[in-house]
């Protein structure tokens, strides 16, 4: 698969996947970008069945060094983006977050811890099989089962609690 194709395949995924992590649209574009480009980089070493794995491992360890500087510099927490969406430049993560519910959903993913997170968004919003995103973390497929579902019981908890129910 050559690299402009991937890019149209997945661009799409790596930023959804980066504003769910990081709850900031300009943050996660920027991650997308950085993604992107490192896949370029690396190009030549990436199988293309591999490629989807690697761009959101790729992702998500940004992402986790994004938000570690973030608390590190001891910054406001993660700002609420609901605002922004009504700014008429709806984007992949638009329809997710539209109301209510959408920002709860969002709180509840925020109570979880941030491999937690990453696991429900690969398996909930990008549907990935669970050896993919095992190799993707780079976690025993056990530990990745047995974690999906403590994390969904609490966003279960979570989103009950908040008055959202299935």
């Amino acid at each position: 698969m050559g690299f402009e194709k991937a890019v149209l395949e997945h661009k799409d995924r790596v930023h959804s996947y980066a504003f769910w992590m990081l709850r900031d649209r300009d943050e996660a574009r920027d991650i997308s970008q950085e993604a992107l480009v490192r896949l370029w980089q690396h190009r030549d070493r990436v199988p293309d069945e591999a490629i989807r794995s690697w761009l959101l491992r790729t992702t998500h360890h940004l992402c986790v060094d994004r938000l570690r500087r973030k608390a590190v510099r001891h910054g406001p927490p993660l700002e609420d983006v609901s605002p922004r969406l009504r700014d008429g430049n709806p984007g992949p993560d638009s329809a997710a977050l539209a109301g209510e519910t959408g920002r709860r959903i969002g709180e509840a993913l925020r109570a979880l811890s941030d491999r937690d997170r990453a696991i429900v968004l690969m398996r909930e919003l990008q549907g990935m099989p669970y050896e993919e995103i095992a190799a993707a973390l780079r976690l025993p497929l056990g530990t990745l089962k047995a974690s999906l579902h403590r994390a969904r019981e609490k966003l279960r908890l979570e989103l009950t609690r908040a008055g959202v129910t299935p």
